[in-house]
């Protein structure tokens, strides 16, 4: 069977520009496909360009690599487009993150909730929309798979402005098998060198972890009908110990068994997406009287972020000029959660994923169209989710506040509607000052003009230039 096409729109995406190159080269499933290069930076795409060659010619894959800027000029005939772009990603979240202080809302990643979710949905989802549509005019078979945050709110942006494109979203955060394994290797089920779920040991576990994309939860675990909770609950309790001598200083990470804990305390359920969560509630933002514990979280740290991406594009580069070998790349560039699930999609393996996609039913006490992070079975008709369990009272009307937050935002970013924007804003469940909310958005509108949409700072009448 051939490979499919898959255009990537984003080629030098930070997460996905590598991985890609990686999955294409050395699937089978996959060998004879053609990967279809897009990026604005010309630069940047014929460092990608180059470096898909390279690796494709190492391994006699027989992939095509077709390029450009355009991407109405690559689109026709392909099975899946993925978005995963941005501009000035780091810079744009550390100004979201340093105005947002001063507004008193505080932010560890700045990209999915809070001030910084909902402006990097204003400067995204246009984008996204346009780019479904046009995947939709000119390959209308084609899955358009978003890999861009805020996942919830660009999937629902898809859906609800480019219903004709086949579409879901992801993020890496739970990727199958790795997710099963973890929480198996946890408590002793598997030992710590599994690579795999052996069939007998999946059919024996009850695993069940969901919510909005980065408020997920693990609401079930049990082995044989033992229940499992306990056993990961007493593996916390020991890294809040540990946790207390070396804290980390990456603000995503910093203290997150601790504040895991915590939420377990209030709600009776684990977290497992704290380095996010964790500023998708109000707890930890240090308002009120007495000092949160254990500290008001960090914020995000942009230079560092820069940093980090600088340093992983100049090895890329190295790739691409040779300056280190195909063999090095293919030991260790790995594979990632889309590449896999585009891969499984093709080649019709049954595999299970986590994709976020509309509930219907999944989660029974939740609206069918409620746009969740499910554990999906899926392949070339699209993903459908496998039964989970109702969302437990407390967390249920947070995960309701946040859909309505990226619902509000979505629409927002579509219309220009600044009383819609004030809406989100205070909808959102770390903003707690109507006239700081509207000092944020001001601030932030007028920082941010020259990469916003323009109907947000429409020309008044007779005013020139």
């Amino acid at each position: 069977m051939k490979g499919p096409k898959i255009t990537v729109i984003g080629a030098g995406s930070f997460f996905f520009g590598r991985p890609i190159v990686h999955k294409m080269a050395t699937s089978e499933i996959m060998a004879g496909g053609t990967l279809a290069l897009v990026d604005t930076n010309p630069k940047v795409l014929k460092t990608m360009m180059r470096l898909a060659r390279r690796i494709f010619a190492a391994t006699r894959c027989g992939v095509k690599v077709i390029g450009s800027t355009d991407r109405s000029e690559v689109l026709k005939d392909s099975d899946f487009v993925v978005l995963t772009f941005s501009y000035r990603n780091a810079h744009y979240r550390g100004l979201d993150t340093q105005i947002a202080a001063r507004h008193g809302i505080r932010m560890c990643s700045s990209d999915t909730i809070g001030p910084g979710g909902i402006f990097r949905a204003l400067r995204e989802v246009p984008h996204a929309v346009a780019m479904a549509r046009d995947a939709q005019r000119l390959a209308p078979g084609a899955w358009v798979i978003n890999f861009v945050n805020p996942t919830t709110v660009l999937g629902m942006a898809l859906r609800r402005y480019a219903p004709e494109a086949r579409s879901f979203a992801l993020c890496d955060g739970l990727h199958e098998p790795y997710v099963t394994l973890k929480h198996l290797k946890s408590v002793g089920i598997l030992p710590e060198e599994a690579t795999r779920v052996p069939p007998d040991v999946q059919a024996r576990l009850d695993l069940v972890i969901t919510g909005v994309n980065h408020f997920t939860w693990l609401l079930r675990f049990t082995y044989d009908g033992k229940d499992m909770v306990p056993a990961v609950v007493r593996n916390l309790k020991e890294l809040v110990r540990a946790e207390a001598a070396a804290p980390g200083a990456h603000s995503k990470g910093r203290y997150n068994a601790a504040y895991t804990y915590e939420l377990y305390k209030v709600f009776g359920y684990v977290n497992r997406c704290i380095g996010h969560t964790k500023e998708y509630v109000p707890y930890f933002q240090g308002y009120g009287v007495q000092p949160v514990q254990p500290e008001p979280i960090a914020l995000f740290d942009a230079e560092g972020r820069q940093r980090e991406m600088d340093k992983r594009w100049a090895e890329t580069t190295q790739y691409a000029t040779g300056q280190l070998s195909a063999r090095q790349f293919l030991e260790k560039v790995h594979n990632d959660h889309a590449t896999d699930i585009i891969e499984s999609m093709w080649g019709n393996l049954g595999k299970a994923f986590y994709i976020n996609t509309a509930n219907n039913g999944a989660v029974p006490n939740m609206p069918a169209d409620a746009f969740l992070e499910l554990r999906c079975d899926v392949d070339m008709k699209g993903p459908r989710p496998q039964p989970a369990c109702d969302m437990p009272r407390g967390i249920l009307g947070l995960q309701h506040q946040i859909l309505d937050t990226h619902e509000l935002t979505a629409e927002a970013a579509m219309t220009g509607d600044r009383d819609l924007l004030l809406r989100a804003m205070l909808t959102d469940p770390i903003c707690n000052n109507i006239e700081d909310a509207r000092a944020c958005i001001a601030d932030l509108l007028e920082a941010e003009r020259d990469v916003l949409p323009s109907f947000w700072h429409p020309r008044r009448p007779g005013r020139r230039g």
